[in-house]
């Protein structure tokens, strides 16, 4: 490695060591961010000349977000992927801990609300040790006897565990739904505001504002701005908005 960044960025010196190999990748990977971030270092140039913060901010954060266009083989290198705003069950887990009752069959836990009115007797429960994470156990829920603040529950394996004195941990699937909804990772989150980007007949790709309600293991549930059937972007969203944030930025300049 080099002693430092300066070191690694001067030129080369007649009869001095050789620098190592890895000095110059990484003076290539600095030349491919310039090459392929044009609009990034134009950027960076107006807010040298500007010496003002503020200026930086108006410049790099997007105030109206617009459309930006990806072509197929930009799309093809970024795994872009879309997935429609569908009607579907939201997974929301509740996650617990318990105790073994003698049988090894049983685990015991109290939920407190709002968890405790998610869990249902029937659903699904993965059942584990801190000290056996890997050694994961299928369970049931089989009673849910409700209390005044929450409930209590039991949870039946389907085979018997090791009762090592240890208290085990709980994941209750519940299903929350059916709700409109897209993929948590659609979804961009920025002062408070949250965006997605609609693939539009054109090949654009629009950013759209909406309002959410249940946020579960995979899926958020959306209250406003989407229809169903809207083709979203779910892998590749943070591309697609740090590429239109870098359009408004030229564009503002």
């Amino acid at each position: 490695m080099c002693a430092s960044p300066r070191s690694c960025l001067s030129p080369p010196v007649s009869g001095a060591r050789r620098r190592p190999a890895a000095c110059w990748s990484l003076i290539a990977a600095f030349s491919a961010i310039g090459a392929w971030y044009p609009a990034a270092t134009t950027v960076a140039q107006a807010a040298d000349e500007t010496h003002a913060p503020s200026d930086v901010r108006a410049l790099t954060r997007l105030v109206h977000r617009g459309s930006t266009t990806v072509t197929e083989a930009q799309a093809s290198e970024l795994t872009l992927t879309l997935t429609e705003a569908a009607v579907r069950p939201i997974q929301i887990w509740v996650r617990t801990a318990g105790s073994l009752d003698p049988t090894n069959r049983v685990l015991t836990t109290f939920l407190r609300s709002p968890e405790a009115e998610r869990v249902q007797v029937g659903q699904r429960a993965r059942c584990y040790t801190v000290s056996s994470r890997t050694q994961m156990q299928q369970a049931r829920i089989t009673r849910v006897t409700p209390a005044a603040d929450g409930a209590r529950v039991e949870a039946t394996l389907a085979a018997p565990g090791r009762n090592t004195g240890a208290r085990y941990l709980m994941e209750v699937v519940t299903e929350q739904g059916p709700f409109l909804s897209v993929p948590n990772e659609s979804i961009i989150v920025d002062a408070g505001t949250r965006v997605v980007y609609v693939k539009q007949p054109s090949g654009e790709y629009l950013a759209r504002t909406i309002h959410t309600g249940l946020e579960g293991e995979l899926f958020t549930q959306i209250l406003d701005g989407l229809a169903e059937g809207d083709q979203v972007v779910s892998i590749g969203s943070f591309f697609v908005d740090a590429d239109n944030k870098l359009k408004g930025a030229s564009e503002a300049q």
